[in-house]
């Protein structure tokens, strides 16, 4: 049963929300991120970019609810060792009470429900994703060895992001009113690799520390070190670029995206390179440049597209 928080909880989730998840820049993440996944399907399969309609709504609410549901899934789950190494954080540190959380979510959940209940059509999906975030809550019912396997861990919760790109092509399908075999698969699966692999690699780079600021927290750097880590998030990038590259040589696009696509490439790898040969986290941290990258070939795809259109 989900108990109603006590008298304050406004101010608190604020704060929460202000320090942890930025309601404003997320929202805005989640409709470009929606609106440039579905302009390159609409370039894919020949159709009219719709992007003002009641589909990009639901699907730009969509994507944004299922960051917020994971984001304060995590919240719980991660309550001890927060406690332990986080203890700043406002959970930890009182300033907002695990019921405040709890009660967020709950409303996150119904309130993505009521949202996808108006595309009867795709509500399927819809629940399709929400049922594995809730599978992650639990760690897939094997707590005990998620918890223990950093990279099991990783191979059993990233899924989610296809899941949810599926959920946007689901989308733009019911709204172009095509049916499965009239969609161009060889194409969304290099699309869906695209962007997954982006991402992929924003997952590993925040979790990269240098050798001298390690910790009881498990790390990508700690299991692989620091070069085999950052490695890792560059070759996930680069698949990205050739993902890029490949759409650029078969469709018509403007030479916009593939000059952005490569200003973001060869700035995040020089990041990293900063990062391998002067590995100063105040100076060099990788996880700005691999959150800066989705934003520069989401941009690149907007972009591109439209100057195409």
């Amino acid at each position: 049963m989900i108990s109603l928080p006590e008298r304050g909880y406004t101010r608190r989730i604020r704060i929460y929300f202000s320090e942890m998840f930025p309601i404003p820049a997320r929202i805005v993440g989640a409709s470009l991120l929606f609106v440039s996944f579905t302009l390159s399907l609409a370039r894919i399969h020949g159709t009219e970019a719709t992007v003002f309609s009641l589909k990009t709504v639901i699907g730009s609410l969509g994507v944004f609810m299922i960051m917020l549901i994971l984001r304060l899934m995590d919240e719980l789950k991660d309550m001890e060792t927060d406690l332990e190494l986080f203890s700043h954080r406002p959970l930890p540190s009182g300033r907002v009470k695990e019921r405040d959380i709890t009660f967020s979510l709950a409303g996150a959940v119904f309130f993505y429900l009521a949202v996808n209940l108006l595309s009867p059509e795709t509500l399927w999906v819809a629940l399709v994703a929400l049922a594995y975030t809730f599978l992650m809550f639990r760690y897939f019912f094997i707590p005990r060895i998620l918890k223990r396997y950093l990279l099991l861990n990783l191979a059993t919760h990233n899924p989610i992001i296809p899941i949810m790109l599926f959920y946007i092509l689901a989308l733009y399908k019911a709204e172009q009113g095509l049916g499965l075999r009239d969609l161009s698969w060889n194409y969304i699966l290099v699309l869906v690799l695209m962007y997954w692999a982006m991402f992929f690699a924003w997952e590993i780079s925040r979790k990269i520390r240098t050798a001298e600021e390690e910790d009881a927290y498990v790390t990508y750097s700690k299991i692989l070190g620091p070069a085999g880590a950052v490695g890792v998030a560059a070759g996930a990038q680069t698949v990205t670029m050739a993902a890029g590259l490949f759409f650029f040589s078969t469709m018509p696009m403007s030479v916009l995206f593939l000059l952005i696509m490569l200003a973001g490439y060869f700035i995040t790898m020089s990041g990293y390179l900063r990062f391998i040969t002067r590995p100063n986290r105040t100076t060099s941290d990788p996880g700005p440049f691999a959150e800066r990258y989705i934003v520069i070939v989401i941009a690149a795809s907007i972009v591109g597209h439209a100057m195409t259109m």
